[in-house]
């Protein structure tokens, strides 16, 4: 009986620390992308309609920011980084391109943003 309630003692601490890791390697990475976001800077608009795009350079390494508010509130209603050279924004009907290079699903956001493109928005 004690060898029994003594490795299941060690199979839980062994299960914690699992978790634990699991918990630093995906918050680390994401306390970092914040940081990068935090050090936008040359940010440009452009207002079409009821958006304002906004296009900013992060440190060196980390590419571009794109942000996109509600242009009578000012409220943030989606964010994303991505790495492009040149950026530029192309309004559409019903979407926004900001990242030209993309060649997958990635590139834009659809108008009106998401409920969960509001939600990402709001993490720091």
């Amino acid at each position: 009986m004690v060898i029994f309630s003594e490795l299941k003692m060690r199979i839980g601490l062994i299960f914690r620390l699992l978790i634990l890791i699991v918990i630093v390697v995906l918050l680390v990475p994401y306390g970092c992308d914040a940081l990068n976001r935090s050090a936008a800077r040359e940010c440009k608009r452009e207002s079409v309609g009821a958006y304002i795009g906004e296009i900013c350079y992060l440190p060196s390494e980390y590419g571009t920011l794109f942000r996109l508010y509600d242009a009578l509130s000012g409220e943030l209603m989606a964010e994303r980084t991505y790495k492009h050279p040149g950026p530029k924004i192309i309004w559409g009907d019903d979407s926004v391109i900001y990242d030209t290079s993309g060649s997958d699903e990635s590139g834009y956001v659809k108008l009106p943003p998401t409920r969960w493109d509001w939600m990402r928005a709001r993490l720091p």
